[in-house]
């Protein structure tokens, strides 16, 4: 029986160099980077960094920002790549704990529709990373906790246009 082989998927490829990842980590806190500063700022060679950054490109992770001038050249996310990245990571994890669910009081859902000026989604965003940042890395406010479980927060936010 022939060996089966699968192939990498993107993120694979990512989580198996850890600078790839440091890379990415790195324009996900800052929006852009160009390998100068992330050769700064994680300690790698401008020319490390540099390979790294194309290498991204080439999996269609992130883009050269556009009008930079000069030989700097800062590097951002494709967002469109990184929201559908991040909706296949929900629906398979999602999926995974619907199969193993035991309970009807482990999770809860939500929407609303609400009226936004102008800035305020940027607000409302703001608003609730703060929220979401005040868990993590915390220890649970329940005396009576004894174990912890990793939970994952999925918050979407975006203008509805009549179509």
């Amino acid at each position: 029986m022939p060996e089966q082989r699968s192939t990498p998927n993107r993120r694979d490829v990512v989580r198996a160099h850890p600078l790839r990842e440091a890379l990415l980590g790195l324009i996900d806190r800052d929006g852009t980077t160009t390998s100068t500063v992330a050769a700064r700022e994680l300690g790698e060679s401008t020319g490390s960094c540099s390979f790294h950054l194309r290498r991204l490109e080439a999996l269609g992770l992130i883009e050269p920002v556009p009008g930079a001038v000069g030989r700097v050249k800062p590097w951002r996310r494709l967002r469109t790549e990184q929201a559908t990245l991040n909706r296949e990571l929900e629906d398979s994890a999602y999926a995974t704990w619907l199969a193993a669910k035991t309970s009807d009081d482990e999770d809860f859902a939500f929407s609303e529709v609400v009226t936004l000026a102008d800035g305020e989604l940027a607000e409302l965003r703001a608003r609730l990373h703060r929220v979401l940042h005040d868990f993590i890395g915390s220890e649970p406010t329940s005396s009576s906790a004894t174990t912890t479980t990793p939970t994952a927060v999925i918050i979407r936010a975006f203008p509805l246009h009549e179509q």
